[in-house]
């Protein structure tokens, strides 16, 4: 932890006068929960364009998406919940939690993304879910310093962005005190993103979720498309496929009883449902994910 915080002063750093003999030789300090990642991915989207299209392609969201806005303010809806992140605010997105952008205040943005899984303690960044992060001047030069390692052309540097990840992820999650951010649904799409997913569960046709939105058919497919720049038919699809690689994820389920849960009446209709989105068959792709967690 030294060298790292060491690596992040611009001169030699001041230590301390004096430290404390200990009170035992045997027993030290340890953060036995803390997160340890591996397979990290950095990158910068500068655009509306890659922001929303990357996204939809990298469907499977396996991986945890930790996202700092550098520049332009905008809405990222995560399950239904509208969280608002602005320059030097920070989001983290958990494997299989469905998620877009939109209200982007310009076209022009910086949002640096990191991509990992997590190798231990899957769960030590649950705290972190559904808030916006205010990172203090210690953790944004740290996100500073894997951005400034990522660059670099060897492969070497970009190895010292694991342990630093660590060491932001933990200061991120014991700084994780405050009050989860309040969910706002108060916006027509977030209303009728909820209404979507609540028609998958429930297995209702479009013409139903119209009706309870209030609206006909036709101008709800309008102005959904208009608002979010992707149709009703591929949000659905997009929700069920992350809600059944969630539950593919988990215990242990059959695929029939996964079937009836995203809104399939028939093994055979969710089969071909996972053929299209994916080019695999259902049990090929349950095995793919790896053993249950």
């Amino acid at each position: 932890v030294f060298l790292i915080y060491s690596a992040l002063m611009d001169e030699f750093p001041t230590f301390p006068q004096a430290l404390a003999e200990p009170t035992s030789y045997l027993k030290g300090v340890d953060a036995s929960t803390r997160p340890r990642s591996n397979n990290v991915l950095v990158f910068l989207r500068q655009d509306r364009e890659s922001l929303q299209q990357m996204h939809f392609r990298n469907r499977s969201h396996h991986r945890h998406v930790l996202i700092l806005s550098l520049h332009t303010t905008g809405t990222v809806i995560v399950d239904g919940i509208e969280l608002t992140l602005r320059p030097e605010s920070g989001l983290i997105i958990l494997p299989y939690q469905f998620h877009h952008y939109m209200n982007l205040e310009s076209d022009d943005l910086r949002w640096l993304f990191i991509t990992f899984e997590l190798e231990e303690n899957s769960s030590a960044l649950d705290g972190l879910s559904h808030r916006i992060i205010h990172p203090d001047k210690d953790a944004l030069e740290i996100w500073s310093q894997i951005a400034s390692f990522w660059t670099a052309q060897s492969t070497k540097p970009k190895e010292e962005c694991v342990p630093l990840l660590d060491l932001l992820l933990l200061k991120l999650e014991r700084g994780s005190t405050q009050k989860p951010t309040s969910h706002t649904v108060s916006s027509w799409i977030a209303q009728t993103e909820t209404l979507i997913r609540k028609a998958v569960d429930e297995q209702w046709t479009l013409k139903e979720v119209a009706q309870r939105s209030g609206i006909s058919e036709r101008h709800l497919r309008t102005r959904f498309e208009a608002e979010t720049g992707i149709t009703i038919r591929r949000y659905r699809a997009n929700y069920q496929l992350h809600r059944t690689l969630s539950l593919m994820r988990g215990a242990h389920v059959a695929l029939g009883e996964i079937a009836g849960r995203v809104g399939f009446q028939s093994s055979a209709s969710f089969s071909r449902f996972i053929r299209r989105e994916t080019g695999m068959t259902a049990m090929e792709l349950k095995r793919s994910l790896g053993p249950p967690s």
